[in-house]
């Protein structure tokens, strides 16, 4: 994906010089929608998601008004402590039982917009019930890749993992998708 804009980089410098809660606001503006939308499809419910959002953003605020660290890709950041938050959340709590698969397709249609070739391959209900048969951090690093458009190096720094290891990651994770759906074709 991309690295910090120009206009990111000053609207960081606001938040961090003059606390301004206005630029920070931009900065919501622009990645709300995609930070939900991966928080969504971690999550059994949409309010867990907005909740945990709500947290991701309240947490990143944090983060730049305390750091004295340069913040190269403020991309990144949102998703790794997005990342984080779901792992804390469930670290926290008892797994609860997920919505049922007709409640969870019509979310899914309602909120994403995915990938048009999964589409096409299989819907969008058996593309989410294989995907939910992944490890986490082969789905994790899956939806990144294919469904929000990620490069392997901004993966990699989400992930906190190298370039070398996504990419053995994606290539199991793929192997492991092609092997569920095969066995399900048989």
């Amino acid at each position: 994906m991309k690295r910090t804009s120009l206009k990111e980089k000053y609207l960081i410098f606001k938040v961090r010089q003059k606390k301004d809660a206005k630029a920070f606001g931009q900065l919501y503006d622009y990645y709300v929608t995609r930070i939900y939308r991966f928080i969504l499809f971690k999550v059994a419910t949409p309010e867990e998601a907005e909740d945990l959002t709500s947290e991701v953003f309240l947490k990143t605020w944090e983060y730049i008004n305390k750091t004295t660290k340069v913040i190269k890709n403020i991309n990144a950041l949102f998703y790794r402590v997005a990342r984080n938050s779901v792992i804390d959340y469930y670290r926290g709590r008892v797994f609860e039982a997920r919505v049922s698969d007709e409640e969870h397709l019509k979310r899914i249609q309602d909120k994403r917009d995915l990938v048009s070739e999964v589409d096409a391959k299989m819907g969008v209900a058996e593309f989410e019930k294989n995907l939910r048969k992944l490890k986490d951090i082969y789905r994790e690093a899956i939806l990144l890749k294919y469904v929000e458009d990620f490069s392997i190096s901004d993966i990699a720094e989400i992930m906190d993992k190298s370039n070398a290891n996504v990419r053995v990651l994606l290539h199991r994770a793929l192997k492991a998708l092609k092997e569920i759906v095969g066995e399900e074709n048989k």
